[in-house]
This record gives C-alpha cells, structure tokens and sequence, in this order.
C-alpha cells in the first residue's frame, strides 16, 4: 500500500501513522487527532509516497508530490529512500529521523537508483494544509470502522 512520506511519517513516514492498509488505533479519537495535527504541523515534508517492502524493509518512491522539495531535488519514481543526513530509515531509527525532519531544515537525502548511491540536498517544507486534511481524513475513517466495529460486536 502506497504511503506518504512526511518523514516520518516514518510515524511513514516514516510518514506518518499507517495511513494505507488494514490499521486500527487504539487512541481516543479526540486525542489522536490532536497527536496527529502536532506531528504532521511540526514534522518536516519530502513530498513522496512510498511502496514498503516489508520482507526487505525498503522504502520504494512509487510517486513524487509535484512542486515538493523530493521533485525540485530530483527524486525519481523507483529510486529506494536510504538515509536522511546519515540515518538510515528503519524502525529502529525512527526516533533518530524524527529529531532531523523539521520544516526548513535542509538535509541531505541519499537514495539508491539502479544500484548506486546518490545524495541529495534538500530543505524539508511544511507539510502541505491539503494534504494534511487528506491524511487525517482517511486515518479518521479508521476510528469510524473501528466503532462500527464495536457497535456490530456488541450485538
């Protein structure tokens, strides 16, 4: 399932709490939507989504945002996300990622493309106010599927 990087959003970002696929959250509705409003407003945007690979653990750029700091970097569709300033994307490092990926910050990406290494600079954006609404929006929708859920279980 497609993600969003917002870096991290390896919350996907990475980024970004599972926002594609079978997920369910346990957090009150209230509170997680505030959680998520903090983190998306405050973390840094790339402008990818990405294919996990979850037998390898890769991060495969399916679709670059138009007009984000990925495609004015040069980022391609197929290129494998690998580091951020030096850390590489994994779980074990997501906290690590999340202290680098502030809006106006610039770092430097390194991706893999057709087997070779490539580093770009870039200067993470503030994620995007339609974006945004978009993600919240369908994570929410998650919250509504677990309640109905529930409601179904209770009968």
């Amino acid at each position: 399932m497609k993600k969003l990087l917002t870096i991290p959003a390896l919350v996907l970002i990475f980024a970004m709490p599972a926002l594609a696929g079978d997920h369910s959250c346990d957090t009150p509705v209230e509170e997680c939507l505030n959680t998520m409003v903090m983190k998306l407003k405050s973390s840094g945007f790339i402008g990818v989504e990405i294919e996990p690979d979850k037998a390898t653990g890769t991060l495969t750029v399916s679709a670059v945002i138009p007009g984000s700091p990925a495609e004015k970097a040069g980022i391609q569709d197929g290129d494998i996300l690998y580091a951020l300033n030096g850390i590489r994307f994994s779980k074990e490092n997501d906290e690590a990622i999340s202290r680098v990926k502030v809006p106006g910050k610039e770092v430097n990406c390194t991706i893999k493309r057709n087997g070779e290494d490539k580093t770009f600079k870039l200067t993470l954006a503030p994620m995007p106010a339609d974006l945004m609404a978009k993600y919240i929006g369908e994570h929410m929708m998650y919250h509504a599927k677990d309640k109905k859920k529930e409601e179904v279980a209770k009968k």
